[in-house]
């Protein structure tokens, strides 16, 4: 398959939202400015094969998690997705019903989760597959919820189930983009991320950008039910995966005291949401189940140089 059928067959699949006014086919895309009261929130993300993704991964799966990850930083932002551009390097080798099986994810997924795709760019090469994804979002009228706002004794929480997502889970990730909404605007929290690269790499983010140390209680992590088969497998506990594996795309946030009570009356949503803990300190701690604490190390993924 060459690049220009591809690019003419992507542009017959893609429905353009009402927002963009020119999608794929000239040097940029236009899309219509934020109303008035809104602002424009832009993510942008890049998977790997090899990395993000194994190379036997279905294009099906693999497109939408591509999406679905990228989308999930706007519902850690408590906004709104709005248009998204894809970037993919395909390797020579990649057959075409392997390329219109992505395209295909990807466009549904960004769809679904109201990204619709506006542009991007194709290239081919001899490397491994590399997508590149950017997602554009909107406050309507709301107050961007940023990494940095948690401050001593407001409660930790987490969205979902954590742990595990390896066994296949990370390819069927969901964007919490509902409840980031309703956390922002209903609740008011203090802080939020994303769980990508783990819980206790994301909690250190979350505390090194506020300024403020926090204590987790290891009995109180919401543990999935593929962690604990990973337990019987590799021999690492339940619990050490739900904190290290990554990739759960769940939402971690604090709250304060007052309005942690009126999250838990008003929270509305099948998704369990679970307190876990704390701010507070300088460090960030995990309290185990005999009441003794040590410092959380970030287990999860980072990416290096030079080694």
């Amino acid at each position: 398959m060459r690049e220009r059928p591809l690019i003419d067959w992507l542009r017959r699949r893609i429905r353009l939202a009402a927002n963009v006014h020119l999608g794929p086919g000239d040097d940029a895309a236009v899309l219509a400015a934020p109303a008035a009261g809104s602002r424009l929130v832009i993510t942008t993300d890049v998977f790997l094969e090899g990395t993000h993704f194994a190379a036997a991964t279905a294009p099906g799966p693999l497109g939408h998690k591509v999406m679905a990850a990228s989308i999930s930083d706007i519902a850690a932002m408590g906004c709104f997705p709005s248009a998204s551009f894809v970037t993919l390097a395909i390797n020579h080798s990649c057959g075409e019903a392997f390329v219109r099986e992505l395209g295909e994810a990807i466009i549904a997924t960004a769809e679904k989760y109201h990204a619709p795709l506006a542009g991007g760019d194709v290239a081919s090469w001899p490397s491994p597959l590399a997508v590149s994804v950017t997602v554009t979002g909107e406050t309507r009228g709301l107050e961007p919820v940023r990494r940095s706002g948690a401050q001593p004794g407001d409660k930790i929480f987490v969205t979902g189930l954590l742990g595990g997502s390896l066994l296949g889970r990370h390819l069927r990730a969901e964007p919490r983009l509902e409840e980031g909404v309703f956390l922002n605007r209903d609740v008011g929290v203090s802080a939020m991320i994303d769980i990508s690269d783990g819980l206790s790499t994301d909690l250190g983010h979350l505390a090194e950008e506020s300024g403020v140390g926090a204590v987790i209680r290891e009995t109180a992590i919401p543990v999935s039910e593929d962690a604990r088969k990973l337990e019987g497998q590799d021999g690492v506990p339940a619990v050490r995966h739900a904190l290290d594996d990554g990739e759960d795309f769940e939402l971690l946030f604090t709250v304060s005291p007052e309005r942690a009570g009126r999250l838990k009356k008003s929270w509305k949503f099948d998704l369990a949401v679970t307190e876990i803990g704390e701010g507070g300190g300088s460090e960030v701690l995990l309290e185990r189940a005999d009441g003794a604490r040590q410092r959380v190390e970030p287990g999860g993924y980072e990416h290096k140089w030079g080694e």
